[in-house]
């Protein structure tokens, strides 16, 4: 019978294309996986590094906010100790205090207008100064000048009343009326000066006399112009900062806002802020929240120092990005490495299909009465001898 033995041109021993088949079809799951967890980590690696760096943008704006904050102040202070408005201080303030007078003007002034007898205030050589200087600076919309009785001494404009020995600002300001204190107030909405503003008040010391107060005087300061540091700070096409209270109410958003909105992101802001040390000037917070829309955003915060001095001024500025805009590139390499390998998969299988038809080959088949035996012949030759 035929003998079937192997193709004398095949080294190899024919290749078993299921067998490559299914070890590529296991490993493929494999390779993929094991490229998703690579292309996490590294995600994961670029969100906590990113983060770091959108709180140290926050960082920079609320620092560039604290300076302007300061050099307001003391400017503001300046101006309280300039001699046209110290003396004028002081001479309100050695007229007799009579508490019933004081009402009935302030009750005529809010009635009917400034009265005869108080025209001073708004034209006054005192008042006129303080008019040039919001004439010539827009960021001043108002400034007032009150005695160490709160009386109303000059103003650059008709101010709202005339007795201001009971607002919060005159009170702070004056304190023991020794060496009193500079007070900012949060930023609000003024209705005199028709604009979002900031507060700023500061003692005015007497004339030739250490350690006594004339008065105080109150500056109303347009906020747009401190704000617009943080309106500028706009990381990538989605990024935005916005400035804000601890308990998530809004100072400052680029996007319109009411005067009871508050941040998307409050109440974690307020939760992180509440395990870190609020007093710690290096103090940087990063956190993922989602806005309203779904959509996640990575959060940087760095708090404003001017809540060191002034505790009711405990701003933070939260600086977040669209993590689809942040993540964008990494998801694109993800999306062309799975591609790849997925082409090369079929490749190889499809390369190794052909391949193996190619060089596969049908087993010959031999007629084993045509093979020469030596040991055959020669036991015919003994045989015939013998014979």
């Amino acid at each position: 019978m035929p003998l079937h033995l192997p193709h004398p041109h095949m080294p190899h021993p024919h290749m078993n294309v299921r067998v490559l088949a299914v070890f590529a079809l296991v490993s493929l799951p494999l390779l993929a996986v094991g490229a998703m967890m690579v292309l996490g980590a590294g995600q994961s690696q670029l969100r906590t590094t990113y983060g770091h760096q959108l709180s140290q943008v926050a960082e920079q704006t609320a620092a560039t906010l604290d300076t302007y904050m300061y050099r307001r102040i003391i400017d503001v202070s300046r101006m309280g100790r300039i001699p046209v408005l110290r003396e004028a201080a002081a001479r309100a303030s050695a007229a007799p205090y009579d508490a019933n007078r004081v009402q009935t003007l302030d009750y005529e002034w809010r009635s009917h207008g400034v009265p005869a007898e108080l025209r001073d205030t708004i034209d006054g050589p005192a008042a006129a100064f303080l008019r040039d200087i919001v004439m010539h600076d827009s960021i001043y919309r108002e400034i007032l000048l009150a005695d160490r009785h709160g009386r109303l001494v000059a103003s650059s404009d008709v101010s709202s009343d005339y007795d201001q020995s009971d607002e919060d600002w005159w009170r702070t300001s004056f304190g023991d009326g020794l060496a009193g204190r500079v007070d900012l107030a949060d930023v609000r909405w003024d209705d005199s000066a028709r604009t979002y503003a900031i507060d700023i008040s500061v003692p005015v010391p007497a004339p030739g006399r250490e350690g006594e107060l004339a008065g105080v005087l109150k500056v109303v300061a347009d906020s747009r112009e401190m704000l617009v540091f943080v309106d500028g700070t706009r990381p990538g096409r989605t990024g935005e900062a916005t400035l804000v209270r601890p308990d998530g109410s809004i100072v400052f958003s680029r996007r319109p806002y009411g005067p009871d909105a508050r941040y998307f992101a409050a109440t974690l802001l307020s939760e992180r802020l509440q395990e870190t040390s609020w007093g710690d000037p290096t103090l940087q917070v990063a956190f993922t929240a989602v806005d309203g829309n779904g959509e996640r955003h990575l959060i940087g915060v760095a708090p404003s120092q001017l809540g060191a001095s002034y505790p009711n001024l405990a701003w933070v500025v939260a600086v977040s990005q669209s993590e689809d805009e942040l993540f964008s590139p990494v998801r694109t390499q993800m999306f062309y490495l799975l591609l790849v390998i997925a082409v090369t998969t079929v490749v190889v299988l499809l390369l190794a299909l052909w391949f193996s038809m190619r060089l596969a080959a049908p087993p010959v088949e031999i007629d084993m009465h045509l093979v020469d035996h030596p040991r055959v012949a020669r036991i015919a030759e003994e045989e015939e001898m013998t014979m």
